[in-house]
């Protein structure tokens, strides 16, 4: 294996137990020479106890991958902000904000996989220089106009927040992340039979699918989008030609992009595509190498 020459600090923020694609993305992060994992912090979703079920589905990921204990593993906030909320720190956004301060010549990538609420909080109280740092967002609806999009409606200030402040950000909007599409068939082939960790990822993803069919009308048998494994595709990889930079967006309430507010600020990159097969058959591999080992 050829050994990464600089490798890249990386803080994952996950709803890790929202849906069943999160734990394909966590597990990809884990398994990347790359990547010096050095936290990660659990968030809310659309259900009670959610922050501690994310958490415990982190837990769950790192033992199954015999990471236990090697970097902190913390419970980010349980609610979307509200404005006198906003110097209130979760330990999420006290992890975030540590790493962002540390003296550490490396590059810090923040993987924002749901919403933007523990890094906003985090941003709040951070004096230092952004130089080193990038927030990279799964989340925002569809350009030009905007849409409705659940990282994005679960905490509009938060959001807003982040993408007025003196950070890098790279955006992977709802119509690009919702393009890495998988069969169900190729993950029983291709990530089932592989372990412990395989036969977990690909039951997870069955179970959720089965026990939501009646609920979520959005639920396909035969095909999943791994969203959130774009986040870590674009690490891997930055995938020149795949982006534009532009105007920070500022999202109106009713979740549409208004470009004249931040127009001030430092420009943001959006992806306008990815490489969906370079992403999955990098998760595939890994998870198959990390069977034999």
């Amino acid at each position: 294996m050829i050994m990464p020459i600089n490798k890249i600090r990386v803080l994952i923020c996950s709803d890790a137990k929202n849906e069943a694609d999160d734990q394909y993305a966590i597990v990809q992060a884990l398994l990347t020479p790359k990547f010096d994992i050095v936290g990660m912090v659990a968030q809310f979703y659309h259900e009670i106890d959610a922050t501690e079920k994310s958490y415990q589905e982190m837990i769950r990921l790192t033992k199954l991958v015999g990471q236990s204990h090697l970097f902190p593993i913390v419970r980010g906030a349980t609610t979307a902000l509200n404005s006198a909320q906003t110097n209130i720190l979760s330990a999420g956004s006290e992890l975030i904000l540590q790493e962002m301060t540390r003296s550490d010549p490396r590059s810090l990538a923040i993987v924002c996989l749901g919403t933007l609420t523990d890094v906003a909080l985090a941003l709040r109280k951070f004096r230092g220089t952004a130089q080193n740092i990038t927030i990279i967002w799964v989340g925002g609806g569809r350009y030009p106009e905007g849409s409705a999009e659940a990282n994005l409606q679960r905490d509009l200030l938060a959001a807003n927040l982040v993408m007025a402040a003196p950070v890098a950000v790279w955006q992977i909007p709802s119509n690009v992340y919702k393009t890495m599409l998988v069969s169900v068939a190729e993950l029983k082939i291709k990530i089932a039979p592989y372990g412990e960790l395989g036969r977990f990822l690909y039951q997870q993803l069955v179970d959720f699918a089965n026990e939501n069919n009646q609920k979520k009308s959005w639920l396909n048998s035969e095909a999943w989008v791994l969203g959130d494994s774009t986040a870590i595709g674009v690490l891997l990889a930055e995938q020149k030609g795949s982006y534009h930079e532009q105007i920070a967006p500022y999202f109106t309430v009713n979740n549409k992009y208004d470009l004249i507010v931040n127009r001030q600020q430092r420009p943001i990159r959006v992806y306008d595509r990815i490489d969906s097969r370079f992403i999955l058959e990098d998760l595939f591999a890994k998870v198959q190498l990390f069977a034999r080992r």
